[in-house]
């Protein structure tokens, strides 16, 4: 079994992000943009590194980082695609980010930009999409579980200081 987190628009939340780093035990994470100076400012206030990798791409609001726009990566048997989701029109709807990532192959497409939570499970071959919500807006992250190449999802909340 694997558990990722999954981030996006922190948006200078960075009490959240840090509490997430230090109370939440995973295996990975992705970062969905909107933030890297914010995620940049945790890890460099942690006494120890974080023990999983963290794959990370620039959102709209991240213009003075040389991240990338999207990736692909395997993990758990899954193949992910993520994005910050601003290139694929996502505030009008998810449909075409679903139809790209599963055109590559991609069986789960995660994404942010909206700051609404969102869940679409793929039709034909169209990928799933996931959306954490906004950590900046409501403390809302995501977990993916992966058991057998099988994923499940949720979202959580940071707890109330």
């Amino acid at each position: 079994m694997c558990k990722i987190l999954v981030v996006s628009d922190v948006h200078g939340r960075l009490r959240d992000l840090r509490w997430l780093l230090n109370n939440e035990t995973a295996d990975a994470m992705f970062y969905l943009g909107d933030g890297l100076y914010d995620l940049n400012a945790a890890l460099e206030l942690r006494k120890e590194p974080v023990p999983y990798p963290i794959y990370r791409v620039a959102g709209n609001c991240d213009m003075n980082y040389n991240e990338p726009s999207e990736g692909m990566v395997p993990f758990g048997g899954v193949l992910f695609f993520y994005t910050h989701g601003h290139h694929y029109g996502v505030k009008m709807g998810s449909e075409r980010l679903a139809e790209c990532a599963g055109e590559r192959g991609a069986d789960v497409a995660l994404f942010g930009h909206t700051h609404r939570r969102e869940l679409v499970r793929g039709v034909g071959t169209a990928a799933t999409v996931f959306n954490p919500g906004s950590l900046r807006d409501g403390g809302s992250y995501g977990v993916v579980t992966i058991t057998n190449g099988e994923c499940s999802f949720t979202w959580k909340r940071v707890p109330e200081f």
